[in-house]
């Protein structure tokens, strides 16, 4: 839903090219911030952001990756992308940020509801 969003606020504003350009960046990059939403059932801000070396390297990798294919040309022509301005840099930022707030209010919503963690994954001894 957030792509769509990304897509139909750069369509609506900007035309087909800058919409389609939100989108890209948008599913890319969310998805990679939602990867720090699901390495576990705790908040990310009790967890830590930075305890996983790996996670932290892949999602600067892809963030590098998703953002260079929009800024260099001949990647971009390739995908039909265009060059985006500041504001549409700060939409695609917020769009790809809130799933950590969607996800934070579901977090704190189940701790409330159930009074704890809902799904919590405990490591299996063998004796």
């Amino acid at each position: 839903m957030l792509t769509l969003f990304a897509f139909s606020l750069g369509n609506n504003l900007y035309g087909l090219e800058v919409g389609r350009t939100m989108a890209f960046l948008s599913l890319g990059l969310l998805e990679l911030i939602h990867s720090f939403n699901i390495k576990s059932e705790e908040s990310i801000f009790k967890t830590g952001l930075f305890e996983n070396k790996y996670l932290v390297g892949a999602f600067i990798l892809g963030a590098i990756l998703q953002i260079g294919v929009v800024l260099i040309p001949a990647f971009a022509n390739i995908f039909s992308l265009v060059q985006l301005n500041a504001i549409q840099w700060t939409y695609v930022g917020l769009i790809s940020i809130s799933p950590i707030v969607i996800i934070e209010i579901q977090k704190k919503f189940n701790e409330i509801k159930f009074g704890k963690v809902v799904y919590e994954y405990k490591e299996k001894t063998t004796y």
